[in-house]
Parts: structure tokens; C-alpha cells; sequence
């Protein structure tokens, strides 16, 4: 079986070699922009892909807990939707992460997050210790484990039930980043287009759907011994689409339920 998602054990790669966010974003944009183009998906269809894959990842939790492998390939569609629709919006997703979750939890403003000592998350009286600058995560490991030491506190206990608990704030912030798309009833009936999307609060509910999704890969890395979502993510998509086998996805353009139904 290729491991194309599950990396186990001490793993030993390149730093020259790493993926960020932007290159992540990249790779995603290469593979199917002209796709994506091509079989007209705008960014209602995107947004309901993207509820999609959490739906899916949320079922295999439910039905599967210890496939691993089945959850991973599930997250790590989540975070090619989420970065379908950063790219579509042209928003950088580093810089999002960066400014809400880079110097500590956006609510204590600690590092860790208070939650992490048994505290109650809230803002101290007392001056804060801001992260230096340099240390800012630049890669997805870099990224996945800075949120492992600001919240350990979802990493302890029953590990299956802690997975089911992050990808259900998946799904509650996916339905807050389509809710934020969409201003009032009047642009909900027209349909949403990201030109208008852009506010802070659209970007804000993206870094938190995006750290919850790496919250559910730090339950697998802490359940399973050690899991990378850089590596699956690399594995999955560093030749193209897997799906297709091509270096542009050639797919046949996909519906989404409700197209479907207008058959």
C-alpha cells in the first residue's frame, strides 16, 4: 500500500523541501485553476464542495474513528478546498494564520493558551509575552506544531472523542466562513462573489476553520505516533491531481448535490 497520508515514526526530510501555506496554495492553484475555470466553479459551488469534505470528514469520524488513513485523505481534501477558495479570494493564508494564531491564542493572547494550564481562556490584567517575530511558523509542520503546544488541551483523554469534538468545530466554523460570505438575504438569493468577501471577519473565520483542521491532524499525530499533514498533503499532490494521475486535473467536471437535483 502506498502511504500516501499516514507517516509514522521519526521522520527525517529536507528543510529546503518544505511546504508553507504558500506553497501549499501554489501547488493547488497549478493543479486546478484552468479546471476549475473550465467547469465554471464559482464560489457557491466551492464553498459547498468545501462543506462537503467536512461532512465526509465528520462521517468518517463517526463511522470509522480508527481509519486512519480514511480520515486523512478526508482532511486533506478540507484543506485543498480551503485553498481553492483562499486562492479565488486571493487571500494569503499565512498571513491570516499569522496575524490571528502567530504570537498565541487570539483570546488569552498566551502561548500556550491558557486552556492548556486548566485556566479559563481570557485576557490576563497582566502585560502579555509576545512571540518573537522570527519564530512565526513558516511551514505546515512549523504550523502544526505551534498549535499543538498553544493547545494541548485538545490532545488529552479519549483521543477518538477528542476527534470527533475538533471535527465538529471544523464543520461550526465552515458554516460561520459561508455565513461571513454572505451579507444579508439580498446577496444570498444573488449568490456570493469573494470580490466582496474580503472583510476581516471572512478571513478570520478561515484561520479558525484551518486550525481546527489541523487540530483533528494533532489528535491523529498524538493517537497515532506521529502524523504530518505537510507530508500527506506532499504525498497526495506533489505530482498533480490524484485522481486523474495529471499534472492539471483533467477530471470530468463534478455536481454538487443540488445541481443534481435540478436534473
Amino acid at each position: 500500500m502506498v502511504i500516501e497520508n499516514l507517516q509514522l515514526g521519526k521522520i527525517e526530510k529536507d528543510p529546503s523541501q518544505e511546504w508553507g501555506f504558500r506553497e501549499f496554495q501554489k501547488r493547488v492553484d497549478n493543479i486546478y485553476k484552468d479546471h476549475d475555470i473550465k467547469c465554471d466553479y464559482g464560489p457557491d459551488t466551492m464553498l459547498a464542495k468545501l462543506i462537503g469534505n467536512v461532512v465526509t470528514l465528520t462521517h468518517a469520524l463517526r463511522k470509522t474513528p480508527n481509519e486512519s488513513d480514511t480520515i486523512s485523505r478526508s482532511l486533506t481534501n478540507v484543506f485543498v478546498w480551503t485553498s481553492t477558495i483562499a486562492n479565488l479570494a486571493d487571500i494569503d493564508i499565512q498571513e491570516i494564520m499569522k496575524e490571528k494564531f502567530g504570537e498565541g491564542c487570539p483570546h488569552c493572547k498566551q502561548m500556550p493558551c491558557l486552556l492548556a494550564e486548566g485556566k479559563k481562556c481570557e485576557e490576563p490584567a497582566e502585560p502579555i509575552l509576545k512571540i518573537n517575530q522570527t519564530t512565526i511558523p513558516m511551514s505546515l509542520d512549523n504550523w502544526q506544531d505551534h498549535l499543538k503546544r498553544m493547545y494541548s488541551n485538545n490532545y488529552k483523554g479519549d483521543l477518538i472523542q477528542s476527534m470527533r469534538f475538533c471535527s465538529a468545530k471544523v464543520s461550526e466554523e465552515a458554516e460561520e466562513l459561508i455565513g461571513s460570505a454572505y451579507a444579508d438575504i439580498d446577496k444570498e438569493l444573488k449568490g456570493v462573489s469573494f470580490d466582496s468577501v474580503l472583510a476581516s471577519s471572512f478571513k478570520s473565520e478561515m484561520a479558525d476553520l484551518i486550525a481546527w483542521s489541523m487540530a483533528v491532524a494533532n489528535c491523529l499525530d498524538a493517537k497515532n505516533g506521529k502524523y504530518s499533514i505537510e507530508i500527506s498533503l506532499k504525498e497526495k499532490y506533489k505530482d498533480g491531481c490524484p485522481y486523474c494521475k495529471s499534472p492539471k486535473c483533467i477530471c470530468k467536471k463534478e455536481k454538487t448535490f443540488i445541481e443534481d437535483l435540478k436534473k
